[in-house]
């Protein structure tokens, strides 16, 4: 019986990966689109929303004033920041005019802050397309460019890209890669250009989408109450019959998402729940999952005898293998792989803290602002659809 369940786990975990790696081969490099000239380029207004970003928000706006895409406006939103982001956007703006800041000092009610800095940010923006980006991105020259260029091409209402994670320190970007294949084959980014297929995709360092499109799905008004409002907002989008495509540019976009794993796990504390819909049950079937398919093959690989050990050892390293090559491939230390046997144990401590935090506190803190539990419940479930045919509510 343990021989077959061990044998049953390395082949699923070789189909995981093989499946992964197919996909991925999939998605089209946004480098391979050439570069849109100079003439007849339509305004593209990028929104950032900002809050206490006064330490990252610089750069990412000195890379967007260097751009070769000369029709833009970037729309800074400061969401009651206090840490002096407001004049660190004003210090950009003395040197680069196109950057406008918008200062939000209160949160109506019924909204989430990031959410309705986005919609504050889109009411003021003039473009023929809407950048939705965060504030710790920056964009290679050629980027917007190429993006318009690959959206009229590809007559797409909305592109997102896959960027490049810049975080320091092997620990972090183990479990980073970790964390992001295991959502890379929920997710299948890859499968979003297929217009008949339930999967979408959506990414917070660039959301590029049309605005008529933007403004037919309803805006952020429609996800006034999505904690990981980047992926709803792909996931509306696409429900609503417009075409999408997800594309690398690993090479063109860069940020760090977290700068350490006490940060990481801090900042996965808001959103990290919503991916199970804030229910207790989806969380114990998630963490079961994660325990079966990661836990248990590096028990086996200790306590197991025999050919089962054999299969348990494969299992591990078919996950290693298949994470740690992803993550030479975009230039991570080789070193990072060792830490990928400890990751999957933070993952679940990740899980298991939101559940806790979240249920004792009766709701999440974000960004300063205390938001119900029983208010976040009541939006659409960010992964409905993906496992079952979504039903529509009247």
């Amino acid at each position: 019986m343990l021989l077959f369940f061990a044998i049953i786990l390395c082949v699923v975990m070789l189909a995981v990966f093989i499946q992964i790696s197919s996909g991925y081969g999939k998605l089209d490099s946004l480098d391979a689109v050439e570069l849109q000239g100079k003439a007849d380029q339509p305004l593209v207004s990028i929104v950032i929303p900002a809050c206490n970003e006064a330490q990252s928000i610089e750069q990412s706006l000195r890379s967007l004033c260097h751009l070769d895409y000369s029709n833009v406006e970037i729309i800074v939103v400061d969401d009651r920041s206090t840490d002096g982001t407001a004049q660190v956007v004003e210090s950009v703006r003395h040197d680069f005019p196109a950057v406008r800041l918008i200062r939000i000092s209160e949160l109506p009610e019924g909204w989430l802050g990031k959410p309705h800095a986005l919609q504050r940010g889109a009411e003021e923006a003039g473009g023929e397309y809407l950048l939705f980006i965060d504030a710790d991105v920056s964009l290679e020259k050629t980027t917007i460019s190429r993006a318009v260029r690959a959206m009229e091409e590809r007559t797409l209402d909305h592109l997102t890209l896959i960027f490049k994670n810049s975080s320091p320190g092997l620990l972090l970007n183990a479990l980073i890669a970790d964390i992001g294949a295991g959502l890379f084959f929920l997710i299948k980014p890859w499968k979003a250009k297929i217009a008949k297929s339930r999967y979408f995709m959506g990414v917070g360092a660039f959301n590029l989408v049309r605005a008529p499109v933007y403004q037919s799905i309803g805006e952020h008004r429609k996800i006034k109450l999505q904690v990981v409002d980047d992926v709803y907002l792909g996931k509306l989008i696409k429900q609503n019959g417009f075409c999408q495509e997800c594309m690398l540019a690993e090479s063109l976009v860069t940020l760090p998402w977290y700068r350490s794993v006490p940060e990481m796990i801090s900042g996965l504390m808001k959103n990290v729940y919503a991916f199970f819909h804030y229910r207790p049950g989806y969380v114990f079937l998630g963490v079961l999952a994660i325990s079966v398919m990661t836990v248990v093959p590096m028990a086996g690989a200790i306590f197991a005898q025999g050919s089962a050990k054999f299969f348990f050892i494969m299992t591990v390293l078919i996950r290693v293998g298949g994470t740690g090559g992803g993550m030479i491939r975009i230039g991570l230390s080789p070193a990072s792989i060792i830490f990928l046997l400890i990751t999957p144990f933070i993952s679940l401590f990740i899980i298991l803290k939101a559940l806790f935090q979240v249920q004792l506190a009766g709701g999440v803190t974000w960004r300063g602002s205390f938001y119900r539990l029983d208010k976040l419940r009541e939006a659409d479930w960010v992964l409905s659809g993906l496992f079952w045919p979504l039903i529509r509510k009247k």
